[in-house]
C-alpha cells in the first residue's frame, strides 16, 4: 500500500513538473497576458481536469512559476554550514543570488514582470512576495542570526539584506536584462566582492582592517 501511494505521489509530482516547465516556455515567450491555459494543454497534452487538478488557474500556475525561480534564490543565500568566516560567507551567497537573477529564467522573469505588472497590479504583488520578497526576508534572518552573535552592528536587519542585496544587483543585473552585455565570471567575482566589503565597512568596520 505505501509503495502504491509513493508511486502516485512521484507521478503526481513529475507531472506537476512537466506543466511548470510548458507554462514557463510560454509564458516567458509569450507573456502573462496573452499566455493561456489552454497553450500549456495543448503542449503537455492530455485532459483539463489533470491540468486544473495541479492548477486551479493561470495566477496560480504563474505563482508557481514565481515560487520556483525564487526557491532557486533561497538556495543560493543558504549561508554555508562553515559560516564562521561572514566575508566569504557572503561572497558565496552573492555570486550565487546573482548568477541565479542572470540565469535565463530569472532573467525571463524579471523582464515579463516588468512588462505586466502595470496591466496586472495584482500579479506583481504575488511577484514580489514569493520572489524578491522572500529573499530579502530570508537574508535578514540570517543577518539577525549573526547581529545577536554580535558579528555584525546593523540595527536594521531587514533594511541591511535590502541594501546588501542591492548592491550585488548593482547595473551588472539591469545591463543584462537590457542586453547590453552579460558580465563575465570575473566581473561577477569582483561586482559581489566590492558589494561585500562595502556592506562589511558600515555593518561591521572591525573586519575592515583585518
Amino acid at each position: 500500500m505505501d509503495t502504491a501511494l509513493d508511486g502516485h505521489a512521484r507521478r503526481r509530482a513529475a507531472k506537476r513538473a512537466e506543466i511548470l516547465a510548458a507554462a514557463t516556455e510560454i509564458f516567458f515567450e509569450e507573456g502573462y497576458g496573452r499566455a493561456t491555459m489552454d497553450q500549456v494543454l495543448a503542449k503537455i497534452g492530455g485532459s483539463k481536469r489533470t491540468l486544473y487538478n495541479h492548477f486551479r488557474c493561470k495566477e496560480d500556475l504563474f505563482a508557481a512559476i514565481v515560487t520556483s525561480v525564487s526557491d532557486r534564490v533561497l538556495a543560493a543565500l543558504r549561508p554555508p554550514l562553515d559560516a564562521d568566516d561572514i566575508r566569504a560567507t557572503l561572497v558565496t551567497m552573492g555570486i550565487g543570488y546573482l548568477n541565479v537573477l542572470l540565469s535565463r529564467e530569472g532573467l525571463a522573469l524579471y523582464r515579463a514582470m516588468v512588462s505586466e505588472a502595470p496591466h496586472f497590479p495584482e500579479l506583481a504583488r504575488t511577484f514580489f512576495a514569493n520572489g524578491p520578497g522572500r529573499a530579502s526576508d530570508h537574508l535578514c534572518d540570517f543577518f539577525q542570526e549573526q547581529k545577536m552573535q554580535g558579528v555584525l552592528k546593523v540595527d536594521d536587519p531587514r533594511l541591511a539584506a535590502e541594501q546588501f542585496l542591492g548592491m550585488v544587483r548593482g547595473d551588472v543585473h539591469l545591463m543584462t536584462v537590457l542586453t547590453i552585455r552579460k558580465p563575465r565570471k570575473a566581473q561577477i567575482k569582483k561586482t559581489v566582492g566590492q558589494a561585500v566589503e562595502t556592506f562589511l565597512c558600515g555593518a561591521a568596520p572591525d573586519l575592515c582592517n583585518s
